[in-house]
């Protein structure tokens, strides 16, 4: 994958000879050059056609916001952006792609800020949780919005750890906004620095599209031992994962995965055996992360349940293993399952992943895709299982129906 160096002066055009098309769901579709197959999601022409032109990614932004700040499209459309940077659909105009720079791309933190729910959910725990005199730690401080906010709920000082070079960012964010000498810039891994004093309060948002993949665990394990007072408090204090089956459109469905249904048709199509790619392919469901928007149009098989739940103040181990039996509502075959979360952020305040309900999060759906599609019948069930960093296991999903 390829990034390119980006400030909002950064001109940007359209990579030549890209294919794209319109997917039966309505979505726009692109082969992109790198070869990746990106979707973008029912707007996706009307972003690309800004592009049309070499323009700078600042004004790109501003339109935009002039045209989707007022509903619910804006975060997806940012995501859709930061996609065609990040997958050479968009270059730079009369110049040359630059390695990744990863967490330091501003569109990343500007998406997340205009995921007014998240950073609104967050900034009133946060409201709540600081007492005068706190030493707070913030880990992936990013844009610096979630410091900037601890300093002005009254922490004596706040200790702000970011990795990647958005850091640079976050000391200007911190001096324009008057609290930089409340706040001290910590650059560098929070496994990997030390303070000169214990915090009473860890401030945290490194849940990933895969709730577990940016290690949240490990690092709240390690900040505990080593960089908090003994009854400090966190947030968020408790992670939920929460599963939903799903019944995904056939196209999107051969998309993602395949099974013995596709070797047999591949068979009548061209009259050769591909039972060897099946096999080589395995049989657990293959994991995607797909934009909140997408998932949103997917018919869900049955309500939402919790998978697991970890107490994020008291765990000892970064492994995970949990169980649930998925209730299906109607007896059509199920060929896929999404694993959100909840994060309990502080007392009452929750923030949830949840697209049925708000497609417009910043993060995108961990979505673990069958590879024959199982039918449930009256009175079964879907039994899933969730497995992370267990000895002798790989991480993932397996899922068996339980019959009635």
């Amino acid at each position: 994958m390829s990034q390119i160096e980006l400030s909002p002066d950064t001109v940007l055009c359209l990579a030549p000879t890209l294919r794209t098309r319109v997917a039966a769901s309505g979505h726009v579709v692109i082969d992109a050059p790198n070869g990746t197959v990106v979707d973008i999601g029912p707007h996706g022409y009307a972003i690309l056609a800004l592009f049309a032109r070499p323009l700078p990614l600042g004004d790109a932004i501003e339109r935009l916001e002039v045209e989707w700040a007022a509903s619910t499209q804006f975060a997806p459309s940012m995501s859709v952006l930061n996609m065609l940077i990040e997958e050479d659909v968009l270059v730079r105009a009369g110049g040359t792609l630059v390695p990744a720079s990863g967490w330091a791309d501003p569109i990343e933190h500007a998406r997340m800020l205009h995921d007014e729910a998240r950073t609104r959910d967050f900034i009133a725990a946060i409201t709540a949780a600081v007492r005068p005199g706190d030493v707070v730690l913030e880990i992936g401080t990013g844009s610096g919005v979630l410091a900037v906010a601890s300093a002005r709920a009254g922490a004596r000082h706040v200790y702000a750890v970011e990795a990647s070079d958005i850091a640079d960012v976050a000391a200007e964010v911190f001096a324009r906004n008057g609290v930089a000498d409340r706040v001290t810039l910590v650059p560098g891994w929070s496994r990997q620095i030390d303070l000169p004093e214990r915090a009473d309060l860890l401030v945290s948002e490194v849940i990933g599209n895969e709730p577990l993949e940016e290690e949240i665990l490990e690092t709240m394990l390690d900040a505990r031992r080593r960089l908090l007072a003994p009854d400090a408090r966190l947030i968020p204090y408790a992670l939920e994962l929460v599963a939903r089956p799903l019944r995904l459109p056939e196209e999107e469905f051969r998309q993602r995965a395949f099974g013995r249904d596709a070797v047999d048709r591949w068979r009548g199509l061209y009259d050769i055996d591909f039972g060897p790619l099946l096999d080589a392919a395995g049989p657990d469901p293959v994991h995607t992360l797909t934009e909140a928007e997408v998932v949103a149009g997917w018919p869900p098989a049955g309500p939402a349940t919790t998978l697991g739940r970890v107490d994020l103040t008291a765990f000892e181990e970064v492994a995970l293993a949990c169980s649930e039996e998925l209730a299906v509502d109607t007896p059509e075959p199920v060929n896929a399952v999404a694993v959100t979360f909840r994060a309990h952020l502080h007392g009452d305040i929750v923030h949830a992943l949840d697209p049925w309900r708000r497609p417009s999060s910043s993060w995108a759906t961990s979505v673990w895709v069958l590879p024959e599609p199982v039918s449930v019948g009256t009175g079964s069930a879907l039994s899933v299982h969730y497995r992370r960093r267990v000895a002798g296991e790989a991480d993932g999903l397996r899922v068996e129906v339980v019959p009635a």
